[in-house]
Protein backbone atom coordinates (compact mmCIF):
# COMPACT_ATOMS: atom_id res chain seq x y z
CA UNK A 1 0.00 0.00 0.00
CA UNK A 2 1.03 3.79 -0.71
CA UNK A 3 0.24 5.44 2.13
CA UNK A 4 1.89 9.51 1.80
CA UNK A 5 2.57 9.40 -2.52
CA UNK A 6 -0.53 10.28 -3.35
CA UNK A 7 0.43 10.44 -7.35
CA UNK A 8 2.00 7.31 -7.26
CA UNK A 9 -1.07 6.21 -6.16
CA UNK A 10 -3.07 8.06 -8.79
CA UNK A 11 -0.75 7.04 -11.79
CA UNK A 12 -2.14 3.22 -10.38
CA UNK A 13 -6.00 3.89 -10.58
CA UNK A 14 -6.06 5.69 -13.39
CA UNK A 15 -4.09 2.93 -15.35
CA UNK A 16 -6.32 0.10 -13.61
CA UNK A 17 -3.08 -1.29 -12.01
CA UNK A 18 -4.85 -1.36 -8.59
CA UNK A 19 -6.48 -4.87 -7.22
CA UNK A 20 -9.69 -5.17 -5.77
CA UNK A 21 -8.13 -6.47 -3.09
CA UNK A 22 -5.76 -3.05 -2.18
CA UNK A 23 -8.56 -0.99 -2.50
CA UNK A 24 -10.42 -3.22 -0.03
CA UNK A 25 -7.25 -2.96 2.54
CA UNK A 26 -7.27 0.72 1.92
CA UNK A 27 -11.01 1.00 2.78
CA UNK A 28 -10.68 -1.21 5.56
CA UNK A 29 -7.88 1.44 7.16
CA UNK A 30 -9.82 4.21 6.34
CA UNK A 31 -12.62 2.64 8.47
CA UNK A 32 -9.87 1.72 11.33
CA UNK A 33 -8.80 5.91 10.96
CA UNK A 34 -12.47 6.69 11.44
CA UNK A 35 -13.05 4.59 14.14
CA UNK A 36 -10.01 5.40 15.71
CA UNK A 37 -11.15 9.16 15.48
CA UNK A 38 -14.27 8.48 16.59
CA UNK A 39 -13.78 6.40 19.70
CA UNK A 40 -10.12 7.28 20.96
CA UNK A 41 -10.04 7.90 24.22
CA UNK A 42 -10.59 11.55 25.76
CA UNK A 43 -10.44 12.34 29.89
CA UNK A 44 -14.27 12.38 30.63
CA UNK A 45 -15.26 12.63 34.28
CA UNK A 46 -18.45 10.97 33.74
CA UNK A 47 -17.46 7.85 31.86
CA UNK A 48 -14.40 5.86 33.38
CA UNK A 49 -11.37 5.43 30.80
CA UNK A 50 -11.68 1.70 31.07
CA UNK A 51 -15.09 1.88 29.60
CA UNK A 52 -14.14 4.15 26.67
CA UNK A 53 -10.63 2.33 26.15
CA UNK A 54 -12.99 -1.00 25.69
CA UNK A 55 -15.26 0.34 23.17
CA UNK A 56 -12.36 1.54 21.17
CA UNK A 57 -11.32 -2.54 21.09
CA UNK A 58 -14.82 -3.25 20.06
CA UNK A 59 -15.05 -0.85 17.23
CA UNK A 60 -11.35 -1.78 15.56
CA UNK A 61 -12.12 -5.67 16.26
CA UNK A 62 -15.78 -5.12 14.61
CA UNK A 63 -14.64 -3.15 11.85
CA UNK A 64 -11.72 -5.79 11.16
CA UNK A 65 -13.46 -8.67 11.49
CA UNK A 66 -16.82 -7.26 9.93
CA UNK A 67 -14.93 -5.92 6.81
CA UNK A 68 -13.26 -8.34 6.36
CA UNK A 69 -15.90 -11.19 6.38
CA UNK A 70 -17.72 -9.10 3.45
CA UNK A 71 -15.10 -8.84 1.22
CA UNK A 72 -14.32 -12.72 1.89
CA UNK A 73 -18.20 -13.29 0.86
CA UNK A 74 -18.49 -11.22 -2.03
CA UNK A 75 -14.86 -12.95 -3.33
CA UNK A 76 -16.42 -16.09 -2.78
CA UNK A 77 -19.65 -15.09 -5.03
CA UNK A 78 -18.81 -13.15 -8.23
CA UNK A 79 -16.28 -10.96 -6.44
CA UNK A 80 -17.52 -7.98 -8.71
CA UNK A 81 -18.60 -4.81 -7.28
CA UNK A 82 -16.88 -4.91 -3.78
CA UNK A 83 -16.95 -0.87 -3.16
CA UNK A 84 -20.12 -0.24 -4.39
CA UNK A 85 -22.02 -3.24 -2.28
CA UNK A 86 -20.78 -2.43 0.59
CA UNK A 87 -20.96 1.32 0.57
CA UNK A 88 -24.69 0.69 -0.42
CA UNK A 89 -25.80 -1.47 1.90
CA UNK A 90 -23.81 -0.22 4.67
CA UNK A 91 -25.69 3.09 4.39
CA UNK A 92 -29.40 0.43 4.39
CA UNK A 93 -27.92 -1.65 7.49
CA UNK A 94 -27.24 1.44 9.34
CA UNK A 95 -30.67 2.72 8.95
CA UNK A 96 -31.90 -0.26 10.05
CA UNK A 97 -29.48 -0.17 13.03
CA UNK A 98 -30.59 2.81 14.38
CA UNK A 99 -34.35 1.99 14.13
CA UNK A 100 -33.28 -1.49 16.35
CA UNK A 101 -31.64 1.11 18.88
CA UNK A 102 -34.17 3.48 19.24
CA UNK A 103 -36.59 0.35 19.92
CA UNK A 104 -33.94 -0.71 22.48
CA UNK A 105 -33.53 2.69 23.98
CA UNK A 106 -37.36 2.92 24.28
CA UNK A 107 -37.34 -0.37 26.16
CA UNK A 108 -34.86 0.71 28.12
CA UNK A 109 -36.11 3.93 29.33
CA UNK A 110 -39.59 1.92 30.22
CA UNK A 111 -37.32 -0.49 32.09
CA UNK A 112 -35.60 2.05 34.04
CA UNK A 113 -38.36 3.85 34.87
CA UNK A 114 -40.35 1.26 35.96
CA UNK A 115 -36.97 0.03 38.07
CA UNK A 116 -36.66 3.49 39.73
CA UNK A 117 -40.30 4.00 40.86
CA UNK A 118 -39.75 0.65 42.46
CA UNK A 119 -36.45 2.16 43.91
CA UNK A 120 -33.72 0.08 42.05
CA UNK A 121 -31.02 2.12 40.56
CA UNK A 122 -27.84 0.99 38.37
CA UNK A 123 -24.53 2.06 40.02
CA UNK A 124 -22.28 3.98 37.11
CA UNK A 125 -20.53 0.81 36.94
CA UNK A 126 -23.65 -1.29 35.86
CA UNK A 127 -24.52 1.82 33.72
CA UNK A 128 -21.32 1.44 31.74
CA UNK A 129 -21.86 -2.59 31.68
CA UNK A 130 -25.20 -1.65 30.13
CA UNK A 131 -23.69 1.00 27.74
CA UNK A 132 -20.98 -1.77 26.53
CA UNK A 133 -23.88 -4.40 26.27
CA UNK A 134 -25.72 -2.00 23.98
CA UNK A 135 -22.49 -1.66 22.15
CA UNK A 136 -21.90 -5.05 20.88
CA UNK A 137 -25.67 -5.55 20.52
CA UNK A 138 -25.86 -2.54 18.00
CA UNK A 139 -22.48 -3.80 16.51
CA UNK A 140 -23.92 -7.22 16.12
CA UNK A 141 -27.25 -6.59 14.62
CA UNK A 142 -25.30 -4.20 11.74
CA UNK A 143 -22.92 -6.56 11.11
CA UNK A 144 -25.68 -9.46 10.82
CA UNK A 145 -27.61 -7.12 8.36
CA UNK A 146 -24.55 -6.45 6.37
CA UNK A 147 -23.11 -10.02 5.66
CA UNK A 148 -26.56 -11.33 5.44
CA UNK A 149 -27.06 -8.73 2.53
CA UNK A 150 -23.76 -9.65 0.68
CA UNK A 151 -24.63 -13.55 1.27
CA UNK A 152 -28.22 -12.93 -0.26
CA UNK A 153 -26.46 -11.30 -3.30
CA UNK A 154 -24.29 -14.26 -3.70
CA UNK A 155 -27.39 -16.41 -4.19
CA UNK A 156 -28.98 -14.48 -6.25
CA UNK A 157 -25.78 -13.58 -8.61
CA UNK A 158 -25.58 -17.77 -8.54
CA UNK A 159 -29.06 -18.12 -10.30
CA UNK A 160 -28.51 -15.85 -12.91
CA UNK A 161 -27.88 -17.50 -16.11
CA UNK A 162 -24.51 -17.37 -17.52
CA UNK A 163 -23.72 -15.62 -20.66
CA UNK A 164 -22.80 -17.90 -23.87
Amino acid sequence: MIWFKIKRLEKLLAHGELSDFIAFKYFLAHLLLLALLYNFPANSVDVPVWSLYLKLIVALTAISWGMGKTFEINQNGDGKDYLKRVISLSLVASLKTIVAFFILAAFIATATLLAAKMGFYLTDFWNQILSLFIHLLLIGIYYKILLSSFSRINTAVSKQPKPL
